[in-house]
C-alpha cells in the first residue's frame, strides 16, 4: 500500500520544480539515458528524509532526468490532467501536486484539510500545467503562447529550456535562435497574466547563467508575488550565500524596479494603464 501525500511531502514537490530547472539544465545528452533502475531507491531515500534543499535535491532529479517526455497518452483513463506523481518519469510531473495525485497515493482516497491547502496554494501560484500542453507539437504550441494562454506561455519557455536550448539534434531545433532570452519573455508574459511561479523560473534561468544579481532580483519578486516555497529555496542556495551584503542590497533596488515595470505592464495590458 503506498503511503498518503502528508504536508511535508507536498513541500517536498514543490521544492522539487523549484530546483528542477537547475538539473535539468545541468545534465548531458549521454546521462539522460542513465538511472532508471535507481529511480526507486532515490525516491525511496527522499521520502525518508526532510525537503532540504541543495545537492541531495539535484542527486534526487539526476537519478530520474529521462529524454523530454511527451507525458501520458491523452486516451489513457486518469489523465485528463498531468497527475504530477512519482509513478511518472517527467520531472515536471514529479514535481507538482495535484489532488488528483494525492487521491492515488492516499490509502483513504481523501487529503487533509491542510494537504487541501497546500495544494490549493500551488494551483494558485501557477506550478501545474495541464497535459494537452506536452502533447502539442512546437507550432500548436507557439499558436497557444502567441494567443497569451497561460501555461502555453509557461510550457513553451519549459520546451524551450529543457528540449531545445543547446539540443541541435533535435528536429525542432532551430540553429541560432535565443531559447533563453524567448524563454524569459514568454515566462514573463505568464507572470504578468497570472503565473506567480513564472518569477522564480526566471530567477532561476540567471543562476544557471552566472548571473546571481539578476537571480537575486526575480527571487525577491518571487517571494512578493506569494511564492514563498521557490523563494525560500533560492535563499538556501550556495549562489545566495556567497553573495555580499552589497550585491543583497543592489538586488534589491533592481527588484524594486523591475517591480515597478511589471506593474506598468500589468496596467498596459489590462487596459488600465
Amino acid at each position: 500500500m503506498k503511503a498518503a501525500m502528508t504536508p511535508t511531502r507536498w513541500g517536498m514537490a514543490a521544492v522539487l520544480l523549484a530546483s528542477g530547472l537547475m538539473v535539468w539544465w545541468q545534465q548531458d545528452e549521454a546521462a539522460q539515458e542513465q538511472a532508471r533502475a535507481a529511480e526507486q531507491a532515490a525516491r525511496a531515500a527522499a521520502a525518508s528524509q526532510p525537503a532540504e534543499p541543495g545537492n541531495a535535491l539535484r542527486d534526487l532529479f539526476g537519478a530520474v532526468d529521462q529524454p523530454l517526455p511527451r507525458g501520458p497518452k491523452a486516451s489513457e483513463p486518469g489523465h485528463e490532467h498531468a497527475a504530477h506523481d512519482h509513478s511518472h518519469d517527467n520531472p515536471w510531473q514529479m514535481a507538482g501536486a495535484s489532488t488528483e495525485a494525492a487521491d492515488a497515493l492516499s490509502p483513504q482516497g481523501e487529503l487533509s484539510a491542510e494537504d487541501k491547502a497546500i495544494n490549493e496554494n500551488l494551483r494558485r501560484l501557477g506550478y501545474q500545467i495541464h497535459e494537452r500542453y506536452y502533447q502539442m507539437p512546437l507550432t500548436q504550441l507557439r499558436q497557444a503562447a502567441a494567443a497569451k494562454d497561460v501555461q502555453a506561455l509557461t510550457h513553451l519557455a519549459e520546451r524551450y529550456l529543457f528540449a531545445l536550448d543547446g539540443k541541435p539534434q533535435d528536429p525542432e531545433h532551430e540553429p541560432g535562435f535565443p531559447y533563453r532570452e524567448a524563454a524569459r519573455t514568454a515566462l514573463t508574459e505568464a507572470y504578468l497574466r497570472g503565473n506567480l511561479h513564472a518569477a522564480a523560473m526566471i530567477s532561476e534561468t540567471y543562476l544557471l547563467e552566472k548571473r546571481p544579481l539578476d537571480a537575486a532580483a526575480w527571487n525577491l519578486i518571487a517571494r512578493r508575488s506569494g511564492d514563498e516555497l521557490s523563494a525560500d529555496w533560492f535563499v538556501r542556495t550556495q549562489d545566495y550565500q556567497q553573495l555580499g551584503e552589497a550585491t543583497r542590497q543592489e538586488a534589491a533596488q533592481k527588484a524594486e524596479a523591475l517591480w515597478a515595470q511589471l506593474e506598468q505592464s500589468r496596467k498596459k495590458s489590462s487596459g488600465t494603464g
